[in-house]
């Protein structure tokens, strides 16, 4: 199962109550989670946009609004989010040539069907998944600075690194990698959500950890990694939950 964020904008709220009713089928035929976010102006829409940072997967503008246009409103998206995935809604086919000028998915034209409907979000979600395993992708392969050039190292090979004055040590599974480049510099290439600075001079792959001790993680093969006292307590809990969350899912499949 698949969540989607997903703005409908459209001046009349009738025709916003019969998308929902029609993405509420939706989630139950395929099994995704649509959560909706419902605007009756362009203007209020672009609004949230600059001043709270609103972004969303999938969003659905009504062509012809007052005050503001769609194809208006998707230009000015599309200037704070390249990569934004957008449809329109028209009551006239003549607007199709505009929706592509705006690099949009596609249109739909109102009285608009549930399979019209259906197929504009299989196509729509298609887009996102793509965006999101690029990103991913982005997130896993990092290059880095070697005597002579440069390397493509897959992150979840990576156990630790290690700061050498003002070079570091890349430590994989079958060997390590001298880099050019400084710790700070190495830190700022890695995923935060996956790579700890656990010590001044080390980061660590959380994925590898088998063990927090008092003063130091190992990460298998009798290696070892320094634990500073005011990084220990979050590494050990963030340990704990993660076997507490393995336990559960093994529990869970030998229930079954």
């Amino acid at each position: 199962m698949y969540e989607y964020k997903l703005v409908v904008c459209d001046d009349q709220q009738c025709f916003i109550d019969d998308i929902k009713g029609y993405l509420k089928a939706y989630e139950s035929e395929s099994n995704n989670k649509i959560i909706v976010l419902e605007y009756l102006s362009g203007k209020d829409l672009l609004e949230d946009i600059k001043e709270q940072g609103l972004k969303q997967d999938i969003w659905f503008l009504d062509v012809d609004m007052p005050e503001k246009k769609g194809i208006d409103v998707a230009k000015e998206i599309k200037e704070v989010y390249p990569d934004a995935v957008i449809c329109f809604i028209t009551s006239y086919e003549d607007y199709a040539y505009e929706a592509y000028r705006t690099e949009a998915l596609g249109y739909l034209v109102k009285p608009v069907k549930y399979q019209e409907l259906r197929r504009m979000l299989n196509r729509c979600a298609t887009q996102v998944q793509y965006q999101r395993n690029a990103v991913e992708a982005k997130k896993r392969f990092i290059e880095v600075k070697i005597n002579r050039g440069t390397v493509l190292l897959d992150t979840d090979e990576i156990l630790y690194i290690e700061k050498r004055k003002n070079q570091c040590v890349f430590h994989l599974e079958d060997g390590e990698i001298l880099s050019y480049i400084t710790l700070k510099q190495a830190s700022q290439l890695l995923d935060n959500t996956v790579f700890y600075t656990v010590h001044q001079g080390y980061i660590v792959n959380f994925r590898h950890i088998k063990e927090v001790r008092t003063d130091s993680v190992c990460l298998g093969k009798n290696r070892e990694v320094p634990v500073s006292r005011r990084n220990h307590e979050k590494l050990r809990n963030l340990h704990m939950r993660k076997i507490q969350h393995l336990s559960d899912n093994w529990e869970r499949k030998h229930l079954l």
